[in-house]
């Protein structure tokens, strides 16, 4: 059997956990066919792509009111192509920018329904557990604790782990990657800037996180900054936004994972930054802020006592957030200098980050989730090749 497998994704994290996922699909059963919606990720990793849609991500056109527009007419030529290609298997990976709609228009074609990254492992407490478990016919667990959530809704779910756990370059020293960046002095610290995926988020962050940076190192001169940019993140774009600011403690790079190893503090996003920091050991404290007019804002300030990934996970308020009308100067400065030359309060962060471990479970979460979704779409010879 020749397996068809459409993938919905609606986000940065999602093409990304697309990719790792697709790769590993075609590998075990070379004779799938990927298509759906995604970005240039999962493009390059050998899905094919009905619509790119990382450009509009980026430049947050999802979460304005234009953006539902968007949102119906790729709802529409996502349909027609379902009804063309008979797919064996719908994949959601992600943020529903879609809502459920196509989800549950495959659920009335009686296309199995998969979803992997689910809401409810993002926090986002608009999700009605009740309509849940009618728009798909299983989960890809990636936490114990959506796992749990989605146990106790009666869904259908199988716990594979946290595909990070796969991603995350562990074997690279703070050593190493401070020579890779050139950092020579023991002496220096080093703040890492992580200030999101999308155009949007880092306008409406980034300015006031340097101000805050100013106000540091101008009392602590060894400190060394580096804003580390995600791919969806223009050049064009950032020179126009940092043309008043051409601090000479402040670099620009975009390898994250040696500006995260490097550094003894992170700044980042409430998203899946912010995770890649802990599991890498860094304290940090989460930062996010949109302008209020913005389509979906409450629906993500729903998210409430837990925006930020890491907590949500564990449950409790363990890495600072400042999130929009607590996105204040004197907050933010107080937590940088607690937590990048306070050693107790650092140790307490780290602790805490412990547990992360057992709730994401070990390394192979890619492979499992691979085995998982080749098994609902019929994969004849998955089983031969895992």
């Amino acid at each position: 059997m020749n397996p068809k497998i459409m993938i919905i994704g609606g986000d940065n994290t999602s093409d990304r956990f697309g990719s790792a996922l697709a790769r590993k699909m075609l590998e075990k059963c070379p004779q799938a066919s990927l298509f759906g919606v995604g970005g240039p990720l999962m493009n390059d990793a050998g899905v094919r792509l009905l619509y790119d849609i990382s450009e509009m991500v980026s430049l947050g056109v999802f979460q304005s009111i234009k953006g539902s527009q968007v949102v119906k007419r790729l709802i529409r030529r996502v349909v027609e192509t379902m009804d063309q290609e008979q797919p064996d298997l719908v994949l959601q990976i992600g943020l529903p920018v879609f809502g459920f709609r196509l989800l549950e228009i495959a659920r009335a074609k009686n296309i199995p329904v998969l979803y992997y990254y689910t809401p409810l492992s993002r926090g986002l407490a608009n999700v009605k557990l009740s309509h849940f478990p009618t728009v798909v016919n299983k989960v890809a667990g990636i936490s114990r604790h959506e796992t749990a959530l989605c146990q106790e809704a009666g869904i259908d779910v199988e716990f594979v782990g946290h595909p990070l756990t796969d991603l995350l370059d562990f074997s690279l020293t703070p050593a190493a990657a401070r020579g890779r960046l050139g950092i020579e002095s023991e002496d220096t610290s080093v703040i890492a800037v992580l200030p999101g995926a999308r155009e949007i988020e880092v306008k409406n962050v980034l300015p006031t996180v340097l101000k805050c940076l100013d106000q540091v190192t101008a009392h602590h001169p060894d400190v060394q900054i580096i804003v580390s940019l995600a791919p969806t993140i223009r050049n064009v774009f950032m020179d126009r936004l940092l043309k008043d600011n051409q601090s000479e403690r402040i670099r620009l790079e975009r390898d994250t994972y040696s500006v995260l190893r490097a550094a003894d503090l992170a700044i980042t996003s409430i998203g899946t930054s912010s995770l890649e920091a802990s599991l890498l050991g860094v304290p940090s404290l989460a930062v996010y802020r949109v302008p209020c007019t913005t389509y979906f804002v409450d629906k993500l300030l729903d998210r409430k006592p837990y925006m930020t990934i890491t907590n949500n996970i564990l449950r409790k308020t363990v890495i600072p957030e400042y999130i929009q009308s607590d996105f204040g100067h004197a907050k933010i400065v107080e937590a940088i200098e607690r937590l990048l030359f306070d050693q107790e309060a650092r140790a307490a962060m780290l602790k805490e980050f412990e547990q992360l471990e057992h709730e994401l479970g070990a390394p192979g979460s890619v492979e499992r989730a691979a085995d998982l979704v080749l098994e609902m779409a019929g994969c004849e010879e998955n089983g031969a090749q895992s």
